[in-house]
């Protein structure tokens, strides 16, 4: 391509891509794609495109749309356009009927039956056993802590911002301020909408576009105030490390507390991989058994998921050679699943028309207060654990207020802390599991 721009769509370049394309959207508009009848209690008969189908039409637009999120300059790296177009983009496809029904209705079936779920847990599980052991330890003890009082002080500024708008705790916390807070892009979209749907019993699906929006604001507001608070904190003594994130402890060993052991995410093992598969498979059924224990019941299925993944990583009950194949699912999934995920939620769950009451002066505000609650509390509780007040505000704070792993590096990069990258990894991935626990227990009691 010209300018240097890379074309890979389903890991094709463009003219072995374009061929398969084209054989796709021809089945699909001359109307050859292979249907099923489906029975539904609530809907009757109706016509569905079969597995093969939905999932092609799904790589295709949902791959194509997500590698031009990734290439349009300042949407890819501060909106999280690799998430934001294939989300739109199939939403909008849908809306002015260049779907035709029955792909509609297979897209209904794949998403409704449990790809979602499969997806979640394979990224629930994978995001924590990635985690150098060395790496998990060493957070539990020293900055964990720092990253537990940010989603305190975010939650509470949360709560404060939906008493002055009116939005209400419920809708400020829940539906604004926890998808900025919930381990990016994936999170927001597909982890919270699912934890919802489980703790109400409705579908709330619908959810994914709305809750993907205020991630997004919460990232461009996560640059900002790293930019902004970099400048102010080097006026400050004590605030500022000036890179070093630990006092006391020089770059150094700062870096090498949080490095671990370097291995591969993923494997030509195919078989490794399988193994992976079943094992997130197996441990997300394990959090729902829990979740249906009396007692243990207060807490949800994928809290009880993200729960067992820690313990399994932090005592080391499986071998790390077992349990890391974990990661190798984790990889196929956020590579391989992510855009045909996105554009079926696109097509399922969101109405283009709704976008426009996202955008509200309230929620701007409550997302405003969120994002700055976490780079307080992180500040605050990062000096009580010995460590420098911006390095911990950025990293724990602000890192667990974006839209993933392009938007640390955007933190990072407007904050000039890219060597802190280590730490920022560890707030998004689990400090997004930690959210969704959060989330879990504080739910049910409003409900």
């Amino acid at each position: 391509m010209k300018n240097g721009i890379k074309f890979n769509v389903c890991g094709l370049n463009f003219k072995y891509f374009v061929p398969f394309f084209a054989v796709v959207m021809l089945c699909t508009y001359l109307g050859v794609l292979p249907t099923a009848k489906v029975y539904s209690n609530d809907a009757g008969t109706y016509v569905a495109t079969t597995f093969v189908a939905t999932v092609a039409f799904l790589m295709c637009i949902g791959g194509l749309f997500f590698w031009l999120g990734n290439t349009i300059p300042i949407v890819n790296n501060y909106l999280g356009g690799a998430c934001l177009l294939p989300l739109f983009g199939a939403s909008l496809m849908n809306y002015l009927g260049l779907i035709p029904e029955n792909l509609q209705n297979g897209c209904k079936v794949l998403m409704k039956t449990g790809f979602q779920d499969t997806y979640i847990a394979l990224l629930l599980v994978g995001s924590v056993l990635v985690m150098d052991r060395k790496v998990l330890l060493n957070a539990t003890a020293r900055y964990l802590p720092t990253v537990i009082g940010s989603q305190v002080f975010a939650l509470l500024f949360c709560v404060v911002g939906g008493v002055i708008t009116g939005f209400g705790v419920k809708e400020a916390l829940f539906n604004v301020g926890a998808p900025c807070m919930s381990g990016g892009s994936a999170g927001a979209m597909t982890t919270l909408p699912s934890l919802y749907s489980t703790l109400t019993g409705e579908d709330m699906t619908g959810l994914a576009g709305q809750f993907l929006c205020y991630a997004s604001i919460a990232n461009v507001l996560a640059v900002l105030f790293a930019a902004i608070g970099g400048a102010v904190t080097k006026k400050i003594p004590g605030m500022n490390g000036n890179g070093n994130i630990l006092i006391k402890q020089d770059k150094i060993e700062a870096e090498d507390s949080v490095k671990g052991e370097k291995r591969p995410v993923t494997s030509p093992d195919y078989a490794a991989l399988g193994g992976g598969i079943f094992m997130a498979l197996t441990l997300y059924l394990a959090g729902e058994l829990l979740a249906h224990i009396p007692v243990l019941d207060n807490i949800a299925g994928l809290a009880w998921t993200i729960i067992l993944a820690i313990i399994i990583k932090c005592t080391g009950i499986l071998p790390e050679e077992i349990s890391y194949k974990c990661v190798y699912s984790m990889q196929f999934a956020l590579k391989a699943l992510l855009p045909m995920l996105i554009a079926g939620i696109g097509v399922c769950s969101l109405k283009i028309t709704d976008l426009t009451s996202y955008f509200t002066p309230g929620a701007l505000l409550v997302i405003v207060l969120g994002v700055l609650g976490a780079f307080i509390g992180a500040m605050l509780f990062g000096r009580l654990s010995g460590l420098y007040p911006y390095e911990a505000g950025v990293t724990a704070g602000l890192c667990c207020c974006n839209i993933g792993g392009s938007g640390d590096l955007a933190v990072l990069t407007a904050a000039d802390r890219m060597d802190l990258l280590a730490f920022a990894s560890i707030s998004t991935r689990i400090g997004g599991a930690l959210m969704v626990i959060w989330i879990g227990l504080l739910y049910p009691m409003f409900l």
